[in-house]
């Protein structure tokens, strides 16, 4: 399938001012984070931001996109991907789902809703640019 570049124009052109997918706070950040408790110990590099939701929170296309894939991972629960040209964005850990593969969808519209897992409840986002996991919270408004 071929890149949409108008797209891709578009989508680079609101670096900074993409909504959030949902509303509250970044517990995870992107990128290398240090153990809050072990010192020197490292975590597993974040490719994306966790937000913490509040249960059954709606989780919000952050761009227009084609739904690419639906994808069930061990700890994230379903996942959704979403093709803005040659960017993407994954949103993780939602317990129901409401677009499917195919699906054009529009910025703002519902994706899915917020699952809780292990009495947690959070949205793992992921913003890619091809292969490479960009810190979204560069993307997102402030």
């Amino acid at each position: 399938q071929e890149i949409d570049y108008k797209l891709a124009g578009e989508f680079e052109a609101n670096k900074g001012k993409l909504p959030w997918p949902a509303d509250g706070p970044v517990v995870d950040h992107f990128g290398q984070n240090m153990h809050p408790v072990y010192k020197g110990v490292k975590l597993p590099f974040n490719n994306g931001v966790t937000i913490a939701l509040n249960k059954g929170a709606t989780v919000k296309a952050v761009f227009d996109g084609v739904v690419k894939q639906i994808v069930a991972m061990p700890g994230y629960n379903q996942c959704v991907l979403v093709q803005h040209g040659n960017y993407f964005t994954f949103y993780c850990k939602l317990g129901s789902v409401s677009v499917k593969p195919g699906d054009k969808i529009k910025t703002g519209q519902a994706i899915g809703v917020v699952d809780t897992v292990g009495g947690e409840t959070q949205l793992h986002f992921q913003l890619w640019a091809g292969r490479q996991p960009q810190n979204p919270e560069v993307w997102l408004r402030p």
